[in-house]
């Protein structure tokens, strides 16, 4: 399985954002000391969702999920760091 690694800032930024180019099994990690939260939208639009309201990955845990083809993984975090592991 490919990783890639995200050092998600305090707002949704493209930069650390995944689209699914098809359906995927993916594996989202907090492989750092602080909170990790997401948010997934079907397009490029940033998510309206306050950045502090997203979806929490707590420090050191791991959440496995299922992205739709065409769906976008958002990732904020200060000062944290997250890998994605992509299947």
């Amino acid at each position: 399985m490919p990783s890639i690694t995200y050092k998600p800032a305090a707002g949704w930024s493209a930069s650390n954002r995944h689209t699914a180019a098809a359906d995927q099994d993916i594996l989202l990690s907090n492989v750092s000391g602080a909170s990790v939260r997401f948010e997934i939208t079907q397009d490029d639009t940033i998510p309206a969702l306050d950045a502090a309201s997203g979806h929490l990955v707590q420090p050191g845990r791991s959440l496995a999920m299922q992205l739709k083809s065409g769906e976008r993984l958002w990732l904020v975090g200060d000062d944290a760091q997250a890998t994605l592991l992509v299947g």
